[in-house]
C-alpha cells in the first residue's frame, strides 16, 4: 500500500505548497508531509501551484534551508 511505503520511507521529506495553491491545498500537503518519519512541510505565503515563479527568493531559501 502507498501510505504504508511513504510511512516506512526513512530519509527526510520536503513537502512544499502555497498557502493559495487549489491543486495541492496546504492542508493536504500538510497532511502527506505527517505520513513521513522526517517530514517537513511548508507553507510559502501568497503562492499558488507554483511558488518557485511566485516568490523564487523565498522559495530558494526554504529548499536551500532544508538541505543544509
Amino acid at each position: 500500500m502507498t501510505w504504508a511505503g511513504l510511512a516506512g520511507f526513512e530519509g527526510p521529506a520536503l513537502l512544499f505548497t502555497g498557502d493559495v495553491d487549489l491543486n495541492s491545498p496546504p492542508s493536504a500537503v500538510a497532511a502527506c508531509a505527517e505520513l513521513f518519519h522526517r517530514g517537513t512541510f511548508v507553507e510559502q505565503p501568497g503562492a499558488g501551484h507554483c511558488p518557485w515563479a511566485d516568490d523564487p527568493g523565498r522559495f530558494v531559501a526554504a529548499v536551500a534551508s532544508f538541505l543544509v
